[in-house]
């Protein structure tokens, strides 16, 4: 599994495809799956990535409804992606509207996944921190 960094800006096509950027694509294998993200992300799991997340849901068990509301919402979100014979994908209606995006997307590493914003929805949220609060928050 690679390692996932960086920023593509790109678009949906008139049928609601995309293609993952080639910078991307390939640490991303032949199975990988959309899931709805935090923040109103779309977050794009290779198969052994969202594994392991997934793996860390099933010790949630009935003794907590709050919990185990959080593990069906996200468990039902998980689907899994599905390419054309030119490497582009339909971003279900779903997801489209989960994430906010009609045209203009960003597509950010987020090293073991990535995720897939709209383009305004993101400049809005990078625009409410600076490097430098970034920086105090994270040990980097």
């Amino acid at each position: 599994m690679g390692y996932f960094s960086g920023t593509v800006v790109h678009q949906l096509d008139a049928k609601n495809r995309i293609r993952i950027p080639a910078k991307f694509r390939k640490s991303l294998g032949d199975e990988y799956y959309f899931v709805a993200g935090a923040q109103g992300c779309i977050a794009v799991y290779p198969e052994a990535a969202l594994s392991e997340r997934l793996e860390k849901l099933k010790e949630i068990r009935t003794g907590d409804p709050d919990k185990l509301r959080a593990k069906r919402l996200i468990q039902s979100s998980v689907e899994k992606v599905t390419e054309d014979d030119q490497n582009r994908t339909l971003i279900p209606t779903f997801f489209r509207n989960y994430a906010h995006i009609s045209k203009d997307v960003v597509t950010i590493g987020m090293g073991d996944y990535l995720e897939i914003w709209s383009k305004e929805t993101f400049e809005k949220y990078c625009s409410e921190m600076t490097f430098d609060e970034a920086y105090s928050l994270v040990d980097f």
